[in-house]
């Protein structure tokens, strides 16, 4: 089996792949993606907080990939410090990336990657462990559509957003 090193290699390989994706990629470009996830994988490509459930299998990566960059591109991959298990075949990252959100910059964006590999080295399951809050606040700003209510009834008269 693979040593934790691979593993870390591969995870930097895939987001590569995920920086260069967008809604125009290429079915190619998406199977390129898929292709770091095993055929029966569960990922979770937004925080599992967010989804009510994982993308399963690699149709399921492809579809749960542009559902998160509708919304979403990382602009830029910065890792904090990397993590393995004991046996090497589950490694996390702990990262602090840029993001475009709606087309707005979002410099500052903490988040953790979790991915188990399987004996074949591909992602068997994988998890983002993160607060969106700062995401979401962003497209309900363009959008008008979101969680955060700004009303004087709810806040006291200020008119300030409440989370």
């Amino acid at each position: 089996m693979a040593t934790g090193s691979i593993f870390h290699a591969k995870l930097d390989a895939l987001y590569e792949v995920w920086l260069k994706l967008s809604l125009e990629s290429s079915p190619t470009e998406f199977q390129a993606f898929a292709d770091f996830f095993s055929e029966d994988c569960t990922a979770w490509l937004l925080s599992m907080r967010e989804l009510k459930e994982p993308s399963i299998g690699r149709e399921g990566v492809i579809a749960g990939i542009k559902e998160a960059l509708k919304d979403t591109h990382i602009k830029e991959r910065r890792v904090v410090d990397r993590f393995e298990s004991a046996g090497g075949s589950k490694i996390s990252v702990e990262m602090d990336n840029r993001l475009v959100v709606q087309g707005k910059d979002l410099d500052r964006f903490p988040e953790t990657a979790t991915a188990m590999f399987n004996e074949q080295g591909l992602i068997a399951d994988f998890k983002l462990y993160c607060c969106r809050s700062p995401v979401v606040e962003i497209i309900q700003e363009v959008t008008g559509i979101g969680p955060y209510a700004t009303t004087k009834e709810n806040d006291g008269g200020k008119g300030e957003k409440c989370h």
